[in-house]
């Protein structure tokens, strides 16, 4: 294949993931981002099978874990940096019905690779933190946002060019993927929340939510394992740990609040009854659809310019093999999953 050009707009988990895999096709890569990342370095990069309400299995999940654990610890490997972290979730079961649901799910061949059997610590009942025992969950993990984000930009900077300024639309010509006086093969948009603004892609159903996260200290929790309930516990070492997430829907703003503090302190009363030190309170805009589902493809009337936008709360889990499917795509003609499709919303 001949060698393209490559323009990728926007510097977060998505631009990044579409930088590493058209660089690993052998393409040039020119990456534009501003600096200001809004959701995937604040992200706690929870790796997690599970949707826990229902006990489901997250979208896809038997083809993202496998290979988002090859990619990062790959990663990891080329950029001599550690920022993959595996560790076991514990859920402090809700309620009667929750706890079948775990009951069920062990007996389930399709979860077997997902859910400990459970074991006499997990039956340990507590009125106050474990009223109906704990469930753990297999195949979990988290992703040092901030370094795994420096570790591929350097390694980026090293194959393609890594351009910090803000993207002028009124300067880019999708009929000849032209910008400024540099004409690319193919351009990818992988803005965020912020394709709003993005006059090519701003009529797709992109939402803002915002999410706000603590850094504590706690001398009382533990720190083998994440625990689970209203909220996540994230051991990051040093007795420090990530609480979140809070979810706002429908806002811009990327500011923390004062209000997302207090649920998050609130929510971890069913974890812990210590007082503890909050460290850090940080918020970020994520960028959700109304069914849950990226947003992939061609403009439908330019097609060598394309969208990755959408990856929500579970970005760090889906972005890694879905960047991989969207670059298949563009260069070798492979199909999309039709229910990442932007012919959905029209």
């Amino acid at each position: 294949m001949k060698k393209q050009e490559v323009l990728i707009v926007g510097g977060g988990l998505a631009g990044i993931c579409i930088a590493i895999h058209c660089i690993d096709k052998g393409h040039s890569v020119t990456l534009i981002d501003k600096g200001h990342n809004r959701s995937s370095v604040v992200a706690a990069g929870m790796i997690n099978p599970l949707v826990f309400r229902r006990m489901t299995k997250s979208w896809r999940v038997d083809n993202f874990i496998p290979f988002a654990e090859n990619f990062y610890h790959t990663l990891e490997q080329r950029t001599a940096n550690t920022f993959f972290h595996p560790i076991t979730i514990r859920r402090c079961i809700a309620s009667e019905q929750e706890r079948g649901f775990w009951e069920d799910r062990m007996k389930d061949d399709a979860f077997q690779a997902y859910v400990h059997p459970f074991d006499e610590e997990d039956n340990r009942v507590d009125s106050a933190f474990r009223p109906h025992g704990t469930g753990r969950v297999k195949h979990t993990a988290y992703v040092d946002a901030e370094v795994f984000m420096t570790a591929c930009k350097a390694l980026i900077t090293q194959h393609g060019e890594y351009i910090k300024a803000t993207f002028d639309y009124g300067n880019f010509d999708a009929e000849t993927v032209s910008y400024g006086n540099k004409t690319y093969d193919t351009a990818i948009f992988c803005e965020g929340s912020e394709s709003v603004n993005n006059p090519l892609f701003s009529k797709l159903p992109v939402e803002a939510t915002k999410g706000e996260i603590l850094t504590i200290k706690s001398h009382t929790l533990p720190e083998n394992e994440s625990l689970n309930r209203k909220c996540f516990c994230l051991p990051v070492g040093e007795k420090t740990f990530r609480v979140g997430a809070t979810y706002v829907w429908n806002t811009n703003n990327d500011l923390p609040t004062e209000e997302g503090k207090q649920v998050l302190v609130s929510n971890l009363r069913f974890l812990t009854e210590e007082k503890v030190e909050v460290l850090e309170h940080r918020a970020g805009v994520r960028p959700t659809t109304l069914d849950r589902r990226p947003i992939m493809g061609a403009h439908l009337e330019f097609p060598n310019v394309y969208i990755f936008n959408g990856l929500g709360a579970k970005g760090y889990l889906m972005g890694p093999l879905l960047a991989k499917e969207l670059v298949d795509h563009i260069f070798d003609g492979k199909a999309l999953d039709r229910e990442v499709g932007l012919g959905r919303f029209f």
